[in-house]
């Protein structure tokens, strides 16, 4: 069966009450993932409540099978296409909502997402340079085979911050394509820090969840 426009069936929600976040979050899960999983993640981020971490988190949903798109990230961009720019609309979306009408600025908005979602928040970062200026991409890069040139301009995402993760044997997500990933977004101006972790499964660890809750901290402050 074709892959068909998905209609988004909600937006779950966790953290801190409206109103009172220091920081804005959208959390975008994987292919056959839920929003659910994505909030369980973002709760293991500070493990012993040391951080503090004060944020927000809306997750919206990927209503087509739990899939945002129906091909390969690798894949010829056309072909995931019109889904990807359906899910980077409702992650637009979500990101509003997290915004709380404009009460928290593009500098207190975190993103992130694991693999399909990780992808997702860096086609965000291109599509809508500064609307949220600290990504954490879990195991995600660019989209595109090998060779695609990526449009952009150099500065458009200065003052974005990015962490971006991978494994030296993951099948779905090459651990060239995250470093090619972070030259990138360095080449448009973002501060960006890598982290491969050797032997790593196509899973989320403890190590770079604490990594991440740290990253995240910095926005806080």
């Amino acid at each position: 069966m074709a892959f068909s426009p998905f209609r988004p069936a909600r937006i779950a929600e966790a953290g801190r009450s409206k109103g009172e976040a220091e920081l804005g979050g959208v959390l975008v899960h994987g292919r056959y993932r839920t929003p659910e999983e994505m909030i369980y993640l973002a709760s293991r981020l500070d493990p012993g409540g040391r951080l503090n971490l004060n944020i927000r988190w809306t997750a919206p949903s990927a209503g087509h099978d739990r899939s945002w798109y129906p091909g390969l990230f690798m894949d010829p961009v056309e072909t995931n296409e019109p889904a990807l720019t359906q899910a980077i609309r409702v992650i637009d979306n979500a990101r509003e909502r997290a915004t709380e009408s404009g009460r928290i600025d593009p500098a207190h908005m975190v993103m992130m997402g694991f693999s399909q979602g990780a992808c997702l928040t860096v086609e965000y970062a291109l599509r809508h340079p500064g609307k949220c200026r600290t990504l954490v991409v879990l195991t995600g890069g660019l989209f595109g085979p090998s060779g695609t040139e990526w449009q952009g301009t150099r500065g458009m995402l200065a003052g974005t911050r990015v962490f971006i993760t991978g494994s030296d044997v993951d099948e779905w997500i090459p651990e060239p394509r995250v470093h090619e990933t972070a030259r990138v977004l360095e080449d448009f101006g973002a501060a960006v820090e890598v982290r491969i972790y050797a032997g790593r499964k196509h899973e989320v660890s403890d190590a770079e969840l604490i990594e991440a809750g740290e990253f995240i901290k910095k926005a806080q402050t």
